[in-house]
């Protein structure tokens, strides 16, 4: 009685999927001797002769032949935000760039800051040479600090 139950130990696999790898520069008999299907010389018959991303052939290529536009700000580049909570969590009343520079709360080489509101209460703050948000000055100044710009 032969058993036909499929199991791990009697498992091949179909007869016409299964095909051997071509071996390259193994003779004329093999379809694929002597150059190995890379052809007669030039760039990409050479070991690592392959064209760099984006070359066409010398002519111009796209990234070169469309316009460039916009540009990157400096103003941008040295402006940074803080949120609110941050400047109440370090705890000192008065506030300026040096301090939040100290407190690696912002980059050295930061120029401008703007504080944005992410809390409801704030204590007593003075913030001298910040910008911040309308809804911050409202905030400070009705806990009885001020905002010096």
């Amino acid at each position: 009685m032969k058993s036909n139950t499929l199991k791990l130990n009697n498992l091949s696999p179909n007869k016409e999927r299964v095909s051997k790898k071509k071996r390259k520069g193994r003779g004329p008999g093999s379809g694929l001797g002597k150059t190995s299907g890379r052809g007669h010389k030039g760039l990409g018959s050479r070991s690592g002769g392959k064209v760099r991303a984006g070359f066409e052939g010398g002519q111009m290529p796209l990234q070169k032949r469309v316009p460039k536009f916009g540009f990157f700000s400096r103003k941008r580049r040295l402006t940074q935000q803080v949120r609110l909570s941050s400047l109440v969590s370090i705890g000192q009343e008065e506030i300026d760039i040096n301090l939040l520079k100290e407190k690696d709360l912002i980059k050295v080489n930061t120029n401008r800051v703007k504080v944005f509101k992410d809390t409801d209460s704030c204590s007593k703050l003075i913030l001298k040479g910040i910008n911040v948000s309308a809804s911050v000055r409202d905030l400070i100044e009705g806990s009885g600090g001020k905002v010096e710009e």
